[in-house]
């Protein structure tokens, strides 16, 4: 029997979406009905309860995609439940483990995203971005730190953001994630609105950043 292949630095694997929504936990610290739920989770126009709801929802809607193997756009399964932060948090962790099973079973499928077809990879990659940058987004606004695993980062910035990829040689892997999606500034990288995913395989990008044709959902 021969040795399976080594996993490459650049894969993001399905676990690493668990480790990303098990970083959020510190967010637990605020009670339900502390105010600081309403501050705004900049720089989205969302407050911090409605951007954890927001990653539950988008994690729910990989794992939709990623299970029927979609080749076009589908129904969100769930687009903001009322909730208090408190399950939403734990929604969060629920869906994590949803789309990691989903992800495992991908095995070398891909499915449709509105960034491209992309493949276990590449939906790993994307879910880790959702969960770590709104995180620290709703971080911010709670008062509460929260850290970004460094080696988890580092293999979504190589798999889906490559062109920011050289940027890790001098700066934190969490910086790196942070600056190419407009939270920081890093050396290197420029601040871009329109900032997208690289979510089909490496092999077909093309060099440049990939920047999306309409505005995000949070502007």
């Amino acid at each position: 029997m021969s040795a399976p292949e080594p996993v490459r630095a650049c894969d993001v694997r399905p676990e690493d979406v668990v480790t990303a929504a098990c970083a959020l936990g510190p967010l637990a610290q605020r009670a339900d009905d502390d105010e600081r739920w309403e501050r705004a989770a900049w720089p989205t126009r969302w407050s911090a309860a409605s951007s954890v709801s927001h990653v539950a929802d988008a994690l729910l809607f990989y794992a939709g995609l990623v299970a029927t193997r979609a080749t076009g756009p589908r129904p969100p399964l769930r687009e903001g439940r009322p909730a208090a932060p408190a399950e939403q948090l734990a929604d969060v962790a629920g869906a994590a483990a949803v789309l990691a099973a989903a992800l495992r079973d991908l095995g070398d499928g891909r499915a449709w995203h509105p960034s491209g077809s992309a493949d276990a990879g590449g939906w790993a990659g994307m879910a880790v971005t959702e969960v770590l940058v709104h995180g620290r987004d709703t971080a911010l606004a709670l008062d509460v730190w929260i850290d970004l695993p460094a080696d988890v980062c580092a293999r979504t910035v190589r798999r889906v953001f490559p062109w920011a990829a050289t940027a890790l040689e001098t700066s934190s892997p969490a910086d790196v994630l942070l600056a190419v999606t407009g939270r920081t500034d890093v050396e290197g990288i420029d601040h871009d609105p329109d900032w997208w995913w690289q979510s089909e395989p490496l092999e077909h990008w093309d060099g440049e950043p990939r920047r999306r044709s309409r505005p995000p959902h949070w502007h």
